[in-house]
């Protein structure tokens, strides 16, 4: 039976359907740029909200648009846009994640009650904020995960409640699903990046080239995000007066008004140690009627000897 006109533009467009899976999930890059997501949500959460979080991240998998957001309806997304790739995705989040991070901030347990749970509230605008910092911290983290293969912007756009399919635009496609589990102090919650295809297809070409060969193995912009947390990371240091051995016996006499004396190795130096390496010798003095030290010099390590090391014959 011959198809009619109608009939042959149907047939070739089901003969191009859209493929649910994206060419992108196969490049080694990508997979990797996923994986140090999960290291820099961590730092990025840790440093907004205080205290440790940690993050681990799942195998993606594929859904469309439309089906994902419907499943997660009623619960908090946040939407992403980059102008450099001209496409959006978004951020779906788990209810009570507002209840953890707040326990997190001021250091108390989140409720865990038996109670039946009361009916869903709409959120606050401190609520809403709270998501929309969330939203900004991992966005932060996506662009550093990904940018020693492709450096893109990333901005947040909107933080609402999902109440229909259409978060993301009125029209449906496929998206890769990239769910994310952020460990806080007091307790656990997910988040799942929705990321369309018109987000993916446009870096499709730097994960096929890969990180530049030689020296320029690192994207310049995540060189400078990079070194900039680590000369802002707080260590501890230690201020050691004098050292000297005691018998358990001699300790377990030791009472509150008990003196020590101090050797005369010392010279009334301290030594200044960060995870138990020598790093400063000071003076101790005193300024503005408190105690203070003054750096004399600096402990200097010895160079450290070729690898493998090789023993002189005989």
């Amino acid at each position: 039976m011959a198809r009619t006109g109608g009939d042959r533009g149907n047939w070739l467009r089901e003969g191009k359907q859209e493929s649910a899976t994206h060419p992108i999930e196969k490049s080694p890059q990508f997979r990797a740029s996923i994986g140090r997501f999960a290291d820099r949500a961590g730092e990025r959460m840790s440093a907004t909200f205080g205290g440790l979080f940690t993050a681990a991240t799942e195998a993606p998998r594929n859904s469309r648009s439309f089906a994902t957001l419907s499943e997660h309806t009623g619960q908090p997304a946040v939407t992403l846009y980059s102008s450099t790739l001209d496409a959006r995705m978004a951020m779906l989040c788990e209810s009570g994640l507002v209840d953890l991070l707040i326990a997190a901030m001021f250091g108390f347990e989140a409720a865990n009650d038996a109670a039946a749970p009361s009916p869903p509230k709409a959120p606050t605008a401190l609520e809403l904020r709270m998501i929309g910092e969330v939203g900004s911290a991992l966005a932060e983290a996506l662009r550093d995960a990904f940018a020693p293969v492709a450096d893109f912007e990333l901005s947040l756009q909107s933080t609402e409640m999902i109440e229909d399919d259409a978060l993301l635009g009125p029209k449906d496609s496929f998206a890769l699903l990239a769910p994310l589990t952020i460990r806080a102090p007091t307790g656990a919650f997910g988040v799942t990046l929705l990321l369309p295809h018109s987000f993916l297809t446009p870096l499709m070409a730097a994960f096929a080239r890969g990180p530049a060969p030689g020296a320029a193995k690192l994207d310049p912009v995540w060189s400078s995000r990079m070194e900039q947390r680590v000369t802002e990371a707080n260590l501890t240091l230690t201020a050691i007066l004098d050292e000297f051995q005691m018998s358990l016996a001699d300790v377990s006499t030791l009472k509150v008004g008990h003196i020590l004396p101090l050797s005369d190795e010392g010279q009334g130096r301290v030594r200044i140690e960060c995870g138990e390496r020598g790093v400063f010798v000071c003076s101790l003095g005193e300024r503005g009627g408190r105690y203070a030290l003054e750096v004399e010099n600096i402990i200097a390590r010895p160079p450290e000897g070729s690898y493998p090391l090789t023993t002189p014959s005989a």
